[in-house]
């Protein structure tokens, strides 16, 4: 009994001898582990299992191995498997392509893919990697719609899709004032007059700097849409106080394109942003000043210094270059009446003009030699007419912004605040304290002891122009200072060479600010002011209240500079 249960036992051990034998030394595995997983396993095209698969047994010698997965490159492989032999396979599995077919209808639409708009419209083929992908068409004015696909390695894949109509309409705002922006507001859309928009409402909102904002919702419907928005004007409170109780206060401002010049009025209410505030009291130094004015209102304060200058006094300022300036007479501060109502339009109405501080005046009309100091030292190219003149003559053939770079560079050499006159600065000193039609009087045939205009000796080299029936022997130009001066000491206010001025144009005296000092606004600076008349000027043209303006150079026109204190 005892020997019948070894040799049980002994068979049990052996057949686990057996068994063993044929597993580690007889038996082949196969094990495949792929990136992503749920790959398909075929053996020798026999599908097996799904990725990972673990210790597949499998028969020695040569098999074919084949891994594919939907969105990925297929593997392929020949083994060869020895007795005994635990094959193992780890794959990262790479994505594959496809094409894509794109098609529409109507052809002609924008497509994104996974996002990205592609330069090319439908209908179009791609080429895409293996896998999900989101592709969306649209089209002006037609819905734009979003297919899923799932393109498999290998694959070629149609994609069509129906554009839906969209309706739209064009939207037009008329929008005042110019400039204005207008906005869409919660959407990514910029307006453009006569876009076309979906037929829906959209939030609207119209806003300019120093306007109310109008916001507003608006109904874009099929057709043409438009509509017309006028802002209103932002106000401020202006609050001015000043020590002087003489002062004048003078405040200007854009309305629009147009720029505006009043007298300030106690709490005044002016348009909100830039503001131009100049504050003048006789005998003092005029301050000016530029504020933004908020919906807040603004509140300022001025005291003027006292300015104090011998009137009549002359004196010349000394030139970095080592030459002199031109000889200047202090003019008084003063308040005169301007313009003539019984004169042309242009030189209407009559009105009140304050010049609050002293100022000088060149006492002789600006020489060639004088200008040709300047036009040397700067290489400035000036009319070769000029150049010929002889030197004592008065400037001519200069234009207007040849004689406002004569007085910056007076400025810069002498380190003082040289200018034109303005037209009320130049008739005040035309005028030395008269009323009449000139600083001697109303009668035209004095003339000629005053100026040298067009007299009788003109005419006998120029028959058919009109002159005035007096006689200084002279025709041309001639050097300045060989007629009276007036009161203040000027020389040849009238006659010999007209002399420019600041203004633009000739503007109406409706709209002259009070400080004379100002320049009257011009509608448009195409064109530049010129006062005194010249050797070709009748009387009446040489008048103190007459006015004319031109836009080139002339042989009659010439400089007269002011220089500040």
């Amino acid at each position: 009994m005892q020997r019948r249960k070894i040799a049980i036992i002994g068979v049990g051990v052996g057949l686990a001898v057996v068994a063993a034998l044929y597993y580690f030394l007889l038996l082949a595995t196969l094990t495949v582990v792929t990136t992503p997983a749920g790959a398909l396993v075929k053996i020798d095209g026999k599908a097996v299992a799904r990725s990972p698969m673990n210790g597949f047994e499998i028969s020695t010698g040569r098999h074919k191995l084949d891994i594919t997965h939907s969105h990925y490159a297929p593997y392929s492989e020949q083994i060869d498997v020895a007795y005994g032999q635990r094959v193992v396979r780890n794959l990262d599995l790479q994505l594959g392509e496809g094409t894509v077919k794109l098609l529409s209808n109507p052809k002609g639409a924008w497509v994104e893919v996974d996002g990205q708009r592609l330069d090319a419209v439908t209908p179009t083929e791609i080429t895409l990697p293996s896998g999900p992908h989101e592709i969306m068409m649209g089209q002006a004015e037609r819905r734009a719609i979003t297919q899923s696909v799932e393109l498999k390695t290998g694959e070629t894949l149609s994609v069509n899709l129906s554009l839906n109509v969209d309706p739209h309409g064009s939207l037009k705002f008329r929008v005042r004032p110019a400039g204005a922006k207008v906005a869409f507001v919660g959407k990514q859309l910029s307006y453009k007059s006569n876009m076309r928009l979906p037929i829906g409402e959209y939030a609207i909102q119209v806003s300019k700097r120093g306007y109310v904002t109008q916001a507003f919702r608006h109904s874009v419907k099929y057709g043409e849409n438009q509509r017309s928005i006028t802002l209103k004007r932002e106000y401020g409170a202006l609050n001015i106080s000043v020590r002087e109780s003489n002062a004048i206060v003078n405040v200007s401002y854009l309305n629009g394109a147009d720029k505006v010049s009043k007298p300030y009025q106690p709490n005044m209410r002016v348009p909100v942003g830039k503001v131009g505030i100049r504050v003048a009291a006789m005998g003092h130094r005029t301050e000016t000043k530029s504020v933004n004015v908020g919906a807040k209102g603004v509140s300022l304060k001025f005291s003027l210094p006292v300015l104090n200058a011998k009137v009549g006094r002359e004196f010349t300022d000394s030139l970095s270059s080592l030459d002199q300036g031109p000889q200047m007479i202090v003019l008084a501060p003063n308040r005169f009446q301007m313009g003539n109502d019984t004169g042309p339009p242009s030189e209407q109405p009559a009105h009140s003009v304050v010049l609050p501080q002293p100022f000088a005046v060149s006492k002789y009309e600006i020489t060639v030699a004088q200008f040709l100091q300047f036009v040397t030292q700067t290489k400035r190219k000036v009319d070769s007419r000029t150049l010929k003149l002889d030197p004592q003559l008065p400037v001519a053939h200069v234009t207007h912004k040849d004689a406002v770079a004569y007085t910056q560079w007076l400025s810069q050499e002498s380190g003082q605040r040289y200018r034109l006159l303005t037209e009320s600065e130049w008739e005040y000193a035309a005028r030395a304290g008269s009323s009449s039609a000139y600083s001697f009087g109303d009668d035209p045939l004095k003339m000629c002891n005053y100026a040298n205009i067009s007299d009788l000796s003109t005419k006998q080299t120029f028959r058919s122009w009109t002159v005035t029936n007096c006689d200084d022997g002279q025709v041309r130009p001639g050097p300045g200072g060989q007629y009276k001066p007036n009161k203040f000491g000027l020389h040849d206010m009238y006659g010999n060479v007209a002399e420019w001025v600041q203004e633009c144009g000739i503007p109406e005296y409706s709209q002259a600010p009070i400080i004379g000092s100002d320049p009257t606004l011009g509608a448009s600076c195409e064109s530049h002011g010129y006062r005194g008349g010249s050797w070709d000027s009748t009387a009446e043209e040489a008048a103190s209240s007459y006015r004319n303006a031109s836009s080139r150079s002339s042989d009659d026109r010439g400089i007269r500079v002011l220089r500040e204190f």
